[in-house]
């Protein structure tokens, strides 16, 4: 849906075959376009955001959603997530308010996952991580 958000350029690698999570599809939405709102602030002109998953964990599944661009302070890796933690440089309707990453932390706790962000070499990485469910037919 990145699209209908006006995200531009989100690749995703696809998976091997289908990966079932317990979540709720209207709040992993949200998660996912709160990641990549944020994405879309911070990284450079013409650089996509890759979307990857990762199922080799038997009880847990990982999306990562990673974007070039600045790093994050590492002091400020897990207070981005507070309430009210922005970094001043609203761009959008809703944007810079410091409510993203606290709802997205808060929705995946919801469904028993978590999201993190780590610093890559080239950028930043989100990680969300929910728990497993057995395959549907």
């Amino acid at each position: 849906n990145a699209p209908y958000a006006g995200i531009a350029d989100v690749r995703y690698a696809l998976a091997a075959g289908p990966v079932w999570v317990q979540a709720d599809a209207h709040s992993l939405e949200d998660v996912v376009t709160h990641v990549l709102r944020n994405a879309e602030r911070y990284r450079p002109a013409g650089t996509p955001v890759t979307i990857t998953l990762d199922a080799a964990d038997g009880a847990m599944a990982s999306v990562a959603i990673h974007n070039q661009g600045p790093a994050i302070a590492p002091e400020r890796l897990e207070r981005i997530f507070e309430f009210g933690v922005t970094d001043g440089q609203a761009g959008g309707q809703g944007e810079g308010r410091g409510q993203g990453l606290f709802v997205a932390r808060t929705y995946m706790a919801k469904m028993g996952g978590a999201i993190a962000a780590r610093n890559t070499g080239d950028g930043v990485c989100f990680e969300l991580s929910l728990p497993r469910a057995n395959a549907r037919p």
